[in-house]
């Protein structure tokens, strides 16, 4: 699927705690800043997959929790052709929940780019 496609499918996401564990454990590249995490390894897949860490302690409510992964997923539906190949997990820090969307998609889009560029300066290194 495309970024342009509008669709955001079950098989572009992780799903399952091993796989978050993977991300973790063998992260090869990372984005952050004061409010987010991104880490990313390669996959063996032509899509990027997309995993997100919203934790209650670290935003807040499920009102407040629900927008701030709406917005990454969207960001990611919109940058995943320039991800692909590659599972991405978002972690939050304290302190996002106060940033607008507009400044999330800024963020974001800026991780999403340095993720890439990294990925296709050479391979990722075991």
């Amino acid at each position: 699927m495309t970024g342009a496609s509008g669709r955001y499918p079950r098989t572009h996401r992780l799903l399952a705690a091993t796989e978050y564990q993977n991300v973790f454990r063998s992260c090869r590249r990372k984005a952050a800043n004061r409010y987010m995490s991104v880490l990313a390894i390669p996959n063996s897949l032509a899509h990027a997959r997309l995993g997100t860490a919203v934790s209650i302690r670290s935003v807040g409510g499920a009102v407040r929790r629900n927008r701030i992964k709406r917005v990454i997923r969207e960001s990611f539906r919109q940058h995943q052709e320039l991800l692909s190949g590659w599972d991405v997990v978002v972690v939050v820090r304290p302190g996002i929940a106060r940033q607008s969307n507009s400044r999330l998609f800024s963020v974001l889009e800026n991780h999403w780019r340095t993720i890439a560029d990294h990925a296709h300066t050479g391979p990722a290194t075991d």
